[in-house]
């Protein structure tokens, strides 16, 4: 490309400019090909620029992330920006196997923070994480995806000491996001990746947990109010009893509810009701872990649209 074009400016000063001799000819065509190679040389380097900062958000920035739908064993969930959502269903909670290792946008899982991971909310976001079972709630900052289809939500070991069921492992949860706090956060993590943000903005000191002192930290911390020297706005709200179901949606007949049924190890109470042109199965009451296990069974046998019911 340099000789060619080269070679047309040569050939436009030979022609056009008669009074100009061999050495002006030689210094004009010398400089224009420096200029040529100077503009390539700045358009390698914009790209290169373009690409570090491209670079950069996939490797290194935490940015906002909503995905594309995915599957689960089988079972379709679709992310996407819901102000209003607000769902029951249980609870897990993540250990140190999950301490410090990068999340799906490049933020950090901390089991010592109040984080949590959720199948289909923006990341990150903010929702308040109730326990129906205790009456504690909490405001939880979703940081990640998770993939069990038993539970609509994974927080941090600290958020489950916090919320009461740290000993059970399991709860049944309301999880509602919290839309302005939630559209905050979308507006800070976009900003992150705007240019010249390091320039302006340098990241806040934390404390630093090493990843064998955590089981000390939180099993020596049995009372939830000595968790942590920063102040944590723990709601209590008054318990209503309730009972736990599972619904089971897709049936064919009830040869087949039976079949399913009766190679399960427990002996359940059910019932059974039409939906269109198939049957749905209402079992229960249960226990957390009982409903735990049910949805993954109910999935392993081809049944993947569960639903988590109280009353």
């Amino acid at each position: 490309m340099i000789k060619y074009l080269t070679s047309i400016i040569f050939l436009f000063f030979l022609f056009s400019c008669n009074e100009l001799n061999l050495d002006n000819v030689s210094d004009v065509v010398e400089n224009s090909t420096n200029k040529i190679e100077e503009i390539i040389e700045n358009k390698k380097e914009d790209k290169k620029k373009k690409n570090q900062s491209i670079n950069k958000q996939t490797n290194d920035s935490i940015f906002y992330y909503i995905g594309e739908p995915y599957f689960i064993e089988g079972v379709s969930y679709i992310p996407e920006e819901d102000y209003n959502y607000s769902e029951i269903g249980l609870s897990s909670f993540y250990g140190k196997e999950l301490h410090n290792i990068k999340t799906v946008n490049n933020d950090t899982n901390k089991v010592t923070e109040l984080l949590g991971r959720h199948k289909t909310l923006p990341i990150p976001s903010m929702v308040k994480v109730t326990n129906l079972n205790s009456g504690l709630s909490i405001n939880v900052k979703i940081i990640d995806r998770h993939d069990d289809n038993a539970v609509i939500i994974q927080v941090s070991r600290k958020v489950a000491q916090l919320l009461g069921f740290y000993k059970s492992k399991i709860a049944t949860v309301r999880v509602e996001i919290l839309s302005d706090a939630s559209k905050q956060w979308k507006s800070v993590a976009n900003s992150l990746n705007e240019e010249n943000f390091d320039e302006t903005i340098s990241s806040a000191p934390t404390d630093i947990v090493s990843i064998e002192e955590i089981d000390d930290i939180l099993e020596s911390n049995d009372d939830t109010n000595t968790i942590s020297e920063e102040p944590i706005e723990l709601k209590s709200e008054k318990i209503t009893d309730f009972k736990l179901y599972l619904r089971v949606i897709g049936f064919e007949n009830y040869d087949s509810i039976r079949s399913v049924l009766d190679n399960y190890q427990n002996d359940l109470k059910y019932t059974s009701e039409k939906n269109n042109s198939k049957y749905d199965v209402i079992i229960g009451p249960l226990e957390n872990t009982e409903a735990n296990n049910l949805v993954s069974y109910f999935i392993s046998k081809g049944y993947k649209e569960t639903e988590i019911l109280i009353e």
